[in-house]
């Protein structure tokens, strides 16, 4: 379903989709109804104002309203009897009230005598907002964000998690209609947050906006600017799944309908990078152009110190190189329709293991251990039939661990001191003795 322009800065996409996990065609059908109305819900959300009003009516500040918040906010004074809020002083209690009633304007209804007065839903609105911003009631959630961060000398990778969360935590807000106000945080949204937040993300990423934002939080709390930290006490534990966690490479059978079966042209490239250079995913997503001159991938940016390596192209990815690079200047990217976290540059291709795993879902490839909740295959499993394929073909394991850029299999005074490393041709063997199954068209 296309997205509305009102509608994307919120949800962050031009479209929505949601595969419906069925092959049947009647079941299909229902489980459509019911998604359409679930996105247009979305959609809806995500394009109206925290007071309700649609994003693409009128409404938005303008230059007069906000030197009337300026004003204001420099001649309030603290509320005694409610910390972290604000209080006009008596002096100028007669000149607030004209503002906002100058803001609210004339009411739209007639004067019945019964019913109470109803204003424009713009005047109405800006003069909510002014309210909210001066008395402190109406905060932003990133509104304290940049002198926290300059306080409390935030490191930079942090500072991005921060930012992360709050901007999701806004969002949320936004679409849930509780409005980007960090008075409506309270303990109840806070884990109603939490929940959502939780929907398509690891415990680990799960814990570490929680972190971040109870951080936020409490610097806040010892300023006066909230009450309370919500966020206390809301990180999850990871759930033991030792027995049965194990991943597992591909079968030469599953290779072959994944190289065989309906994939989009950039995620077919990745899968055959994948599966004959034994590179990780972020790995193949960070190659320029000049990292393949001289027949070699030369993997820069890696995980590990060992990750950075050359690694021979084999012959069966010549003409897929060739189509990748030509036209193209030497600091262009390989694959350059993948994309990246603004928080995180070097995750190139981030989105293709999500792309994969319908993919996979859709060719029925989903096979799982009891009581999993996920495939015991991944995109990583390219990597693991890489290296199985090559030891099976009687490759020296140490090479083998060389190509894959692991520390693991080179460890001890001779391989991991002394020596500098397999040579260029031995490291193509490797490849080389990886093959694809039969009838793998390229």
């Amino acid at each position: 379903m296309k997205v509305p322009q009102a509608s994307r800065e919120v949800l962050g996409k031009t479209e929505l989709w949601q595969s419906l996990e069925t092959e049947d065609i009647a079941a299909a059908r229902v489980r459509a109804v019911v998604e359409v109305g679930r996105m247009r819900k979305q959609i809806e959300a995500a394009r109206r104002n925290p007071d309700g009003t649609r994003k693409d009516t009128k409404g938005d500040p303008t230059d007069e309203q906000r030197k009337a918040e300026a004003w204001w906010a420099e001649r309030r004074v603290p509320d005694a009897k409610r910390p972290g809020r604000y209080a006009i002083p008596e002096a100028l209690e007669a000149s607030w009230e004209a503002t906002v009633e100058g803001l609210l304007g004339d009411p739209v209804n007639e004067d019945d005598g019964v019913s109470g007065p109803r204003y424009d839903a713009d005047k109405e609105r800006a003069a909510l907002e002014l309210v909210g911003k001066v008395t402190g009631d109406m905060v932003p959630v990133a509104e304290e964000l940049a002198r926290y961060m300059d306080q409390e000398g935030v490191r930079e990778s942090y500072a991005a998690r921060t930012r992360t969360a709050t901007k999701a935590l806004s969002k949320w807000l936004i679409a849930n209609r509780h409005a980007d106000n960090i008075h409506a945080v309270t303990g109840r949204v806070a884990v109603q947050f939490a929940d959502s937040a939780a929907e398509g993300r690891t415990i680990k990423t799960l814990n570490s906006y929680i972190s971040a934002l109870s951080a936020y939080w409490k610097w806040m709390k010892k300023r006066h600017v909230v009450d309370a930290n919500p966020w206390v006490g809301l990180s999850r534990k990871e759930v033991d799944r030792s027995a049965n966690a194990k991943k597992r490479a591909f079968t030469d059978a599953e290779i072959k309908a994944l190289l065989s079966g309906p994939a989009k042209a950039t995620l077919r490239d990745m899968m055959l990078l994948a599966a004959l250079t034994g590179m990780r995913q972020a790995e193949i997503g960070n190659l320029m152009v000049r990292d393949t001159e001289g027949g070699v991938f030369v993997v820069m940016r890696s995980k590990t110190t060992a990750g950075k390596r050359s690694v021979p192209i084999h012959p069966e990815l010549t003409a897929l190189v060739a189509r990748r690079v030509e036209g193209k200047a030497a600091d262009a990217y390989l694959l350059e329709e993948l994309t990246a976290p603004a928080s995180r540059p070097e995750r190139r291709g981030y989105k293709v293991a999500e792309w994969f795993t319908a993919y996979r879902r859709d060719l029925g490839l989903d096979a799982r251990q009891d009581g999993r909740r996920q495939s015991d295959a991944d995109f990583h499993s390219f990597r693991r039939w890489f290296a199985t394929k090559a030891e099976q073909a009687g490759q020296p394991p140490h090479v083998i661990s060389a190509v894959l850029g692991h520390k693991e299999g080179r460890q001890g005074m001779t391989l991991g001191v002394y020596s500098a490393g397999p040579s260029l041709e031995q490291r193509r063997a490797v490849v080389e003795a990886v093959r694809l199954p039969e009838d793998v068209v390229l």
